[in-house]
């Protein structure tokens, strides 16, 4: 290099670090208009198209740098592994990043970058140890600390994670995007309390910070704090009310709290700043649910909204040969731990043939539990895609071979479904037990359901072709650890809702209300974990006006398990509408006790009908509010029936379909079955 050159390339490093981008690229093109291949200048321009976000130029750059260099260094390998990791080409990436810490094996940002791109690629343990190699390089290095607690949390080991990042507290300081990167953590590995410590602190030197706000939000939503949560966003919005996403997230805590009308207007409001987050769309969807007014046809046109505007679907790719061949299937949800859709996926997973088919998870599960430990030994292929980008997804399940894909989530919270758009599978499912309706989407070929959810004339309410088993829409598997059916209580009434109160509007409340005055002796039990908040408890009792004093709310402390006991206190059960439930009322038969529902005009009000029909109870499905309340009133009073059903029902569900595994997975294999061969042509 002459000095005019190294003069000239100091100068574009001075400019660079000042922030001058174009003074920098000007230096530079005087560098290769006198030594045009001068690595290090190619290599920089590189670097600036990083800078501004331009990755496909950077990355072009980048390559072309290293192959002038006859040794390239380190920072070349590593600067192209994480443009690579930008873009989604993550198997490049990998090899860069590799390149980068076998050319300086003590180099921090080597490791650093290295663990990102392993975490991107669904390896958080691997992404663990890269992060513990960065700290052995950098001890100061507190980006690799609040990385690696992460990666140990999605890996399943908690307390190592919490011990890692708990060391790391010092390298904190006062710095408010290290306090919010590390509260971050703290959610992820649940604990709420350090996490609401660190927003607060960040706070405490950035006053009115709309995404430290935003965060503390999100925080308080997840915790049940919702009015908390509510005011947060309030502040946040204050401070910049031309961001969309803080609208959203303020719209899931209105619908959280039934108030689904405000929560559609904070979401549409969401959508016209941003038009592009997709997630809010799924928002709008899974709100419209909700709404008591919503028709089948109503929920499809909303539905289909949702693509519209993002170019012409992908090309279903040609199935493999074969139309009778084994099988692979995948299943894609955020849901595989303690969550009510594992009560039906578990046992289908545990009765699938594995001589028709083989199974794979993507699992994009946050904060992993004993219960993913048992659905991954279920699996014959796992891959944990947290972190996964849409793109690199998609390859996964290509390279895997997957020739049924089968989404659990629909648009509920942490859905895949952009990462199906680009058609990785030849056949793509959905399940109706995840969502409750129609995804909309031209890319999802059919919908498991029964006949009993989606009756003769509701397949105009998808946009999917609708598979019907043979006897209920899912099989149900309750726990070893649930007791045995507790004696019909003595004394007043006493109803039960155990529900999710989301789930509930106005409309069901004032039924509610007329069930409490036409028994003046009866009360309702309110039982969930969104009333472990008081206020949640308190807004939700303040409905129920002059019968309030009946209306008991109670949380859910220590979880559901150390609260069994609860069915022993109540005599009939009451389903949520507008959107009615599924495991919650299978759990309720098990234990004995009946549960009236409303069934209503598209299938996410039909759940507990089907559920009572397949149980042999389909008389307990009221078809309008005023039969809704005399069937309540009616059972409530028939102490005979009462004592009947306690010693039956625990019987009776488990001769039912409900718990037939082995005849619920024979009727899905033979769907896939049909559904791959109209894909064959066969």
């Amino acid at each position: 290099m002459t000095d005019d050159v190294g003069q000239l390339f100091q100068a574009a490093l001075t400019h660079q670090a000042a922030g001058r981008t174009r003074d920098a690229e000007i230096a530079l093109g005087s560098i290769l208009a006198v030594e045009p291949g001068h690595a290090e200048a190619i290599h920089m321009l590189g670097l600036l198209a990083f800078l501004r976000g331009d990755y496909a130029v950077a990355a072009r750059l980048m390559r072309h740098s290293i192959a002038l260099a006859v040794q390239p260094p380190t920072h070349f390998w590593s600067n192209l592994g994480e443009t690579c990791r930008r873009i989604g080409l993550m198997d490049e990436a990998l090899e860069c990043c590799r390149k980068a810490v076998a050319t300086d094996p003590d180099n921090a940002s080597a490791h650093l970058n290295l663990g990102l791109t392993l975490r991107g690629s669904g390896d958080p343990a691997a992404a663990a140890a890269a992060f513990q190699d960065a700290i052995r390089c950098n001890p100061g290095l507190w980006r690799a600390h609040t990385s690696r607690a992460s990666a140990l949390a999605a890996a399943g080991r908690t307390d190592e994670g919490i011990r890692c990042l708990d060391a790391a507290s010092a390298l904190l300081g006062d710095d408010p995007d290290r306090l919010s990167t590390a509260a971050g953590t703290w959610v992820e590995l649940g604990r709420p309390t350090e996490a609401v410590e660190c927003y607060r602190r960040a706070l405490a030197i950035r006053p009115g910070d709309a995404e430290i706000l935003n965060s503390l939000g999100v925080l308080f939503d997840r915790a049940g704090r919702k009015m908390a949560a509510i005011e947060v966003y309030g502040k946040a919005i204050a401070a910049a009310p031309g961001l969309g996403h803080l609208y959203s997230n303020l719209g899931n805590v209105l619908r959280d709290i039934g108030n689904w009308p405000e929560a559609l207007a904070h979401y549409r409001r969401a959508l016209e700043l941003r038009p592009d987050l997709f997630v809010t769309q799924s928002n709008i969807l899974f709100t419209r649910l909700f709404d008591p007014a919503a028709t089948g046809a109503d929920l499809l046109a909303e539905a289909r909204s949702w693509e519209a505007g993002r170019g012409t679907p992908a090309v279903r790719p040609p199935p493999a040969s074969g139309p009778d061949r084994r099988l692979r299937v995948g299943y894609v949800s955020p849901d595989f731990k303690e969550h009510a859709v594992t009560f039906f996926v578990e046992p289908l997973l545990r009765a699938h043939d594995r001589r028709r088919v083989e199974v794979f998870c993507y699992s994009d599960t946050l904060r992993p539990d004993d219960t993913t430990k048992r659905l991954r030994a279920l699996a014959d292929g796992w891959r944990d895609t947290l972190g996964v980008d849409d793109a690199r997804l998609a390859e996964m399940i290509r390279a895997d071979g997957i020739d049924v894909l089968v989404d659990l989530a629909g648009h509920t919270a942490g859905n895949r479904l952009l990462a199906m758009a680009g058609r990785p599978a030849p056949v793509q499912v959905s399940f109706i037990l995840g969502y409750g309706g129609t995804t909309g989407l031209s890319w999802m070929d059919a919908i498991v359901t029964d006949a009993v959810l989606t009756p003769p004339g509701f397949e105009s309410h998808f946009s999917e072709k609708v598979i019907r088993l043979p006897g209920v829409f899912a099989a149900f598997q309750p726990r070893e650890s649930w007791p045995e059916v507790f004696p019909l209580p003595d004394g007043p009434p006493l109803l039960g809702c155990f529900t999710d109160p989301a789930r509930v509007d106005g409309g069901q409340v004032e039924l509610w209300r007329r069930v409490l005055e036409a028994m003046p002796d009866a009360r309702i039990l309110f039982k969930h974990a969104s009333y472990d908040s008081p206020d949640m408890a308190g807004h939700w009792r303040r409905l129920f006006g002059k019968v309030a004093d009946r209306a008991i709310f109670e949380g859910v402390p220590g979880g559901w398990g150390a609260n069994m006991d609860v069915y022993g206190r109540v005599t009939v059960m009451l389903d949520s509408w507008p959107a009615s439930s599924a495991s919650a009322s299978v759990i309720m038969l098990w234990m004995g006790l009946p549960v009236v529902t409303l069934a209503g005009g598209h299938a996410n009000q039909r759940f507990t009908a089907s559920i009572l029909t397949a149980a042999g109870l389909s008389d307990l499905a009221a078809i309008d509010g005023d039969g809704y309340v005399r069937l309540i009133t009616t059972l409530a009073g028939d102490r005979r029936r009462l004592a009947d059903l306690r010693a039956t029902l625990r019987d009776r569900v488990r001769n039912s379909p409900l718990t037939d595994a082995e005849a619920y997975a024979r009727g899905v294999e033979a769907a896939y079955r049909a559904l791959w061969r109209d894909a064959c042509g066969a």
